[in-house]
């Protein structure tokens, strides 16, 4: 069972929940026993769930009992640059300023990950479409992605964009789960547009990617946290991505001693 979980304190996300309810015609279920939850629709292949809380905060949601959680959210560009964006959650390094926990990372879900940048990707609007590096909460142990408006605040309120995103996730959650490799990525800037282009070429489903300003900022428990990526995915990663060009030889020989070290094999990009 898919969740798609949707909150009343972001209006993004509010925006994208209504075209679904409009369009998609679910029908709604009683909720009045289930804890953190303030709405809830049956679709016809997924949940339609609405929070109070702030999504980067629902733990609650490991109590759906789904088998993978979408949430639909915006996403605050401090350059306010309109994006399609998706990720993984978790917090490589000691700070988790937007839920979580330090060093810590949740359950990914990259083939599905991969079918939303793949949905997003055909969005007739020029902006744009990326995998964004694996950062903020929830922690959860249910596989789950974020899939996002981003921008500044008119972008983020845009109704015509909301409805392409939402079309966007209802057509991934149909879309067959077909990759090449799960992997994971190593480098590069927060929207990895390096890893995002091989995803959709290529066909690598990426579980979380580890950005080089996490790197930067406190290497030692960043590698520490790496090992995590191992058994947080389904499927399990079978090779790491390097964006060769992020790091200096040091920081790389770090990189590659702690791969050796969980036994997962590389490649440079």
């Amino acid at each position: 069972m898919i969740a798609l979980v949707y909150s009343s304190k972001d209006r993004t996300s509010m925006l994208v929940a209504e075209h679904i309810i409009r369009k998609y015609g679910p029908t709604e279920l009683d909720h009045t026993r289930m804890q953190g939850i303030s709405a809830l629709h049956k679709l016809d292949t997924a949940l339609l769930v609405k929070t109070d809380a702030e999504l980067v905060s629902a733990e609650f949601a490991d109590s759906l009992g789904a088998d993978v959680i979408y949430f639909i959210s915006k996403h605050s560009s401090s350059a306010g640059i309109g994006s399609f964006s998706t990720h993984s959650e978790g917090n490589w390094i000691q700070k988790a300023e937007l839920g979580g926990r330090p060093c810590q990372l949740s359950f990914a879900a990259p083939a599905e990950m991969l079918n939303v940048l793949r949905s997003l990707s055909k969005i007739d609007v020029e902006m744009e479409k990326s995998y964004e590096a694996t950062h903020h909460g929830p922690l959860l142990k249910t596989p789950s992605l974020f899939a996002e408006l981003g921008g500044n605040e008119e972008t983020r309120s845009d109704i015509k964009l909301a409805e392409k995103l939402a079309d966007a996730i209802m057509r991934a959650i149909d879309m067959p789960k077909e990759f090449s490799k799960v992997v994971v990525g190593i480098g590069g800037m927060h929207y990895p547009s390096k890893f995002s282009k091989l995803a959709v070429e290529k066909g690598y489903a990426f579980s979380h990617i580890l950005p080089k300003y996490a790197v930067s900022d406190d290497i030692e428990s960043s590698m520490a946290t790496l090992p995590q990526v191992l058994e947080r995915s389904h499927p399990k990663p079978e090779l790491a991505l390097i964006d060769w060009k992020s790091f200096n030889l040091e920081t790389k020989s770090k990189i590659i001693k702690k791969l050796n070290e969980m036994g997962l094999e590389y490649a440079k990009v």
